[in-house]
């Protein structure tokens, strides 16, 4: 079982792992997979991949991710106009984009257009919800995609698309 495998190779705690199936589907078993970094730990999501290509779900399944969401602790900064976030005891960092299909709530704006509205006030960004890019479609086209992907661009930080956030203000 994926599950199982996460677990075992990845830093995550095995008790945190929860399979979700939604309900209404009797022919496949749609469902979401949540899971949290053991304590002290960060999740590599290059590792991740490597570790998810080695299952069943690398080679000949039709199964598919619809997307990977992460919630991540660290450093938002703005770089020129990008807003980066460093993760917290990691060397792994984000660029923080908005969804080119969100539509701003009325009078409030899109996610990551929040998020900068919280930076320019000079608020504290806690963490970061957000899909991480490139991750949806048939497994062993998505892990060959990202693999090919992180050698190309080994120096550029992956895109996450802001979904929420959480503030302390200074």
């Amino acid at each position: 079982m994926v599950r199982d495998t996460i677990a075992r190779q990845s830093d995550v705690d095995k008790n945190s792992i929860k399979y979700e199936v939604e309900p209404g589907t009797a022919r496949y078993r749609h469902g979401t997979i949540a899971f949290a970094a053991a304590k002290g730990k960060s999740i590599d999501l290059e590792k991740l991949q490597k570790d998810l290509k080695a299952t069943r779900l690398g080679k000949g399944t039709r199964s598919a991710v619809i997307y990977l969401e992460i919630t991540a602790e660290g450093e938002v900064t703005v770089n020129n106009k990008d807003i980066v976030l460093k993760l917290s005891g990691s060397t792994q960092e984000f660029k923080l984009i908005d969804d080119p299909k969100a539509k701003s709530k009325e009078g409030t704006g899109t996610a990551c257009q929040r998020l900068r509205a919280a930076l320019d006030k000079g608020a504290k960004i806690t963490n970061v919800t957000g899909r991480v890019q490139a991750w949806n479609g048939v497994w062993p086209k998505v892990l060959a995609e990202l693999e090919k992907e992180n050698n190309a661009k080994a120096a550029m930080p992956r895109l996450l698309v802001v979904t929420e956030f959480e503030t302390v203000s200074k």
